[in-house]
């Protein structure tokens, strides 16, 4: 039977270029910044010692923790599941889709009302995938734009790890449709 890729975790970047220049302008926000007060600093006849945490040098620590968390841990992620399935770790179910379903799940802000979409569905009877959508991690989690919309009896094919554990639903490294 012939399918169309949906999803191929080798064919997606290790993590978001929206983290890249969201951090790198943090980054170079706080040297310009420095750099227009040292210029000024040294037109003043008593310049002020800046020592301590100055508003560039947070600026540029705020960029590195988000490169650091938003690139490191998302790229040590995807390296992770590509190295797995390099390994030989992967398993593939195919079949049709059966108990789909989402749900709206409130996030643990109690000040706002936040929710997340949770998206379920059996492939086959027998593998369960559960996932949020549009998360930050390595795997298939329907988040781009427009979502795929499933349905039960829709035949697909998932190769899929167990890189949370057991307890945890599997995540989609590659998935496949009937077109």
């Amino acid at each position: 039977m012939a399918y169309r890729v949906l999803y191929d975790i080798a064919q997606e970047p290790p993590f978001e270029i929206e983290l890249v220049w969201l951090s790198g302008g943090f980054v170079l926000l706080g040297i310009i910044w420095r750099l227009v007060q040292r210029a000024r600093d040294r037109k003043r006849i008593d310049p002020p010692k800046r020592t301590g945490f100055t508003t560039p040098k947070m600026l540029i620590g705020f960029g590195m923790v988000i490169a650091v968390i938003g690139i490191g841990l998302m790229g040590w992620d995807n390296w992770r599941l590509r190295k797995a399935i390099r390994n030989g770790e992967a398993q593939v179910v195919e079949g049709p889709i059966q108990s789909w379903g989402t749900e709206r799940v409130r996030t643990a802000r109690t000040d706002k009302r936040e929710y997340h979409l949770y998206e379920r569905f059996y492939v086959g009877d027998s593998i369960w995938f559960g996932y949020y959508q549009d998360v930050g991690q390595a795997g298939f989690h329907n988040g781009k734009n427009p979502t795929i919309t499933f349905k039960d009896g829709m035949l697909v094919r998932a190769t899929y790890l167990y890189a949370d554990g057991n307890d945890d639903p599997p995540r989609i490294v590659k998935l496949e449709i009937t077109p």
